[in-house]
């Protein structure tokens, strides 16, 4: 039955006060005082006398962070003569070889015990100390939890000059008073953890403790499993707290290591293992421990999930239609979104959880294509495919609606960019195609999918690997030419970073746009320029962007022209006389040079607008969009 008692000093040079600032502590205790083992351990740098107790030996070091000096004053049983004998020291940075041989006392005495003077108390660290004494009692017990949890312990007082705490009485009202007791069983060996809700003051962190013997050895921030955990909790009675939970079992006393600061047991759980008892991992033991917590805590989980669902959808809503189709699922991750999120916090989360969504329907869809295959017959493969368009594919679906609104908007688009200015009477430049097919002066590593719409030409073009918008030739950065021609849009159909630099270029696209309704090609006609731009490409020396040689299959290599223009009468009589064919529907030419083993297509606007609605047609009309255009 051994005592502590901790008395505060306060600066005495204000009017007096209990909130007067702490300069001082003076700890006194009834132990067995520094003995002569106690006194070589406390001279020993980094000692393991009492490791077994969890002492780190570091303790008087931190003394000497904080404050400037420390007073001993100890009294002990001297063990060679029965005697009891005093030992009286300084323990300060400047005094390395302080006198502390003990001296015998000859008033009698039989209490063995130490005085603890801990003065100078640093300005870093008095400014942050509590002033309040019920506050200081709340420190020290959060701190010392395991200590007023054992029976066995000493009684605790803490005093000043205007009060006297019992911290033991303080720990039974205000913290063992709310706390409960969970017991639980890991591979045959029985466990329990103790909830505290641990007011302002007593800790600033949920946490999880696993302690052995009443004494602290593993502590872990409850923040890492349960995000939710990252702040305080709100009790509308008692205001915020943070939750600990203190878990023990004859297991882990038996399990401590010597320093007291680990156990000897797996930190993890082995997936290809049963749980016998040499398999009891800390994974296995904390994975029940916080089932078990949820009980005392779970209620005020569910309120926080509910406010965060709530600005969630708020901001969905209202911001972000585009995540509009995880709103199904968000009780699944809702846990992972911090209960404090900002709108970036939010939007961030929900890009991710989208993501993790794309990549899981791309592997299911994959397996559907699987099953399609092996399936016994058609009905079979209905039944999985529509169960995944229904069951799992709404993200799927929302992303192709939205792609398919996307080409609907620029088919309206491109049919302004055709049309007369009827208040002016003219056309719109060339460019104003271009910009909607492929934004000029940029590469194709410069362009997102999203703004390259490369099918209102061709479907096949959008699988180009190297594309280059209105660019000079001299410096696309793969042709090793002067020349500084500028395509419209210039398209190589296979990569051009070679892993093994054997792979040849099989071919090449150029196109060409031209203005609505021009008739006027007398400085170049654009058959002619299409030509002369394969010639230009084709004697450049090919490069790769490291610079080294990348050889044509031939000299040769198949060239795909198309030139975008109106059909003037003018232009198709120069075509004709070209001998270029006719499409079949009348809009367009086509024509074949064996010459420069070239082959390009004349497209109409017209044509360009009628082949790209007429492929959308059936998606627009699947997704219940209009298929008549807007004036």
């Amino acid at each position: 039955k051994h005592s502590i008692r901790i008395d505060v000093e306060r600066d005495k040079t204000l009017d007096p006060s209990p909130l007067d600032p702490i300069v001082a502590f003076k700890i006194e205790d009834t132990g067995i005082g520094f003995d002569q083992a106690n006194y070589e351990s406390f001279s020993t740098a980094d000692s393991d006398y009492k490791a077994r107790r969890g002492g780190k030996g570091l303790g008087r070091f931190l003394w000497l962070k904080a404050f400037d000096e420390v007073d001993i004053d100890s009294c002990f049983r001297d063990k060679r003569d029965g005697a009891i004998k005093r030992r009286h020291f300084i323990f300060a940075e400047d005094d390395n070889d302080a006198d502390a041989e003990p001296e015998a006392i000859s008033s009698g005495r039989v209490a063995t015990g130490t005085v603890i003077l801990l003065k100078g108390y640093k300005e870093l660290y008095r400014t942050e100390c509590p002033r309040d004494l019920q506050v200081v009692a709340q420190r020290f017990i959060g701190h010392f939890l395991p200590l007023f949890l054992n029976p066995e312990g000493p009684s605790v007082r803490l005093a000043d000059c205007y009060q006297e705490i019992d911290l033991r009485q303080f720990f039974r009202e205000h913290v063992e008073a709310l706390a409960s007791e969970h017991p639980f069983t890991v591979g045959g060996e029985d466990f329990s953890i103790r909830g505290f809700h641990l007011q302002s003051g007593f800790s600033e962190h949920h946490e999880i403790v696993f302690a052995a013997d009443y004494r602290e050895v593993l502590t872990e921030r409850l923040s890492r499993y349960i995000p939710n955990l990252k702040n305080k909790l709100l009790d509308p009675e008692r205001g915020p707290f943070a939750y600990l939970g203190l878990v023990q079992g004859r297991f882990l006393n038996a399990k401590v290591n010597s320093n007291r600061t680990d156990f000897s047991i797996p930190r993890e759980t082995s997936s290809d293992r049963s749980l016998l008892n040499d398999d009891i991992t800390l994974q296995s033991i904390r994975e029940l421990a916080l089932t078990e917590a949820l009980k005392d805590i779970g209620h005020y989980l569910e309120e926080i999930n509910a406010d965060k669902t709530e600005r969630v959808t708020t901001y969905v809503n209202e911001e972000a239609p585009e995540y509009r189709i995880l709103l199904k699922q968000l009780p699944t991750f809702i846990d992972s979104i911090p209960p404090s999120a900002s709108p970036s916090e939010i939007d961030t989360a929900l890009h991710k959880q989208l993501y993790a969504k794309q990549v899981e329907l791309r592997d299911r869809g994959s397996a559907l294509l699987r099953d399609a295959v092996d399936a016994a017959d058609t009905e079979e493969y209905d039944k999985k495919f529509k169960a995944y368009i229904e069951q799992e594919n709404e993200l799927g679906k929302s992303a192709l609606a939205k792609y398919i609104t996307h080409r609907r908007v620029i088919l309206d688009l491109l049919d302004r960019a055709v049309s007369i200015d009827r208040e002016t009477g003219n056309y719109p430049l060339e460019k104003a195609v271009h910009r909607l097919v492929f934004p000029m002066r940029k590469l194709s590593d410069d362009v997102p999918a999203e703004q390259q719409n490369l099918w209102v030409i061709d479907e096949r073009l959008a699988y180009h690997a190297f594309l280059s918008s209105d660019q000079p030739l001299s410096r696309t950065g793969v042709l090793d030419t002067a020349v500084e021609s500028r395509p419209d849009i210039l398209i190589f159909n296979r990569p051009l970073l070679f892993a093994d630099g054997n792979d040849p270029m099989t071919a090449m696209v150029v196109v060409e746009f031209k203005r609505a309704d021009r008739d006027d090609y007398r400085s170049e006609h654009p058959v002619d320029q299409v030509f002369r731009m394969v010639r230009e490409v084709r004697a450049g020396i090919k490069k790769d962007f490291n610079g080294r040689q990348i050889r044509p299959l031939n000299n040769d290599i198949p060239a795909y022209c198309y030139i975008i223009c109106d059909l003037t009468p003018g232009l198709e009589t120069d075509l004709q006389n070209r001998g270029a064919y006719r499409t079949p529907d009348n809009l367009g030419y086509y024509a074949y040079n064996p010459a420069l083993n070239a082959y390009y297509e004349v497209v109409s606007y017209t044509k360009l607008l009628i082949d790209a609605k007429r492929r959308n047609r059936v998606l627009f009309e699947r997704l219940n969009l209009p298929t008549t255009f807007l004036p």
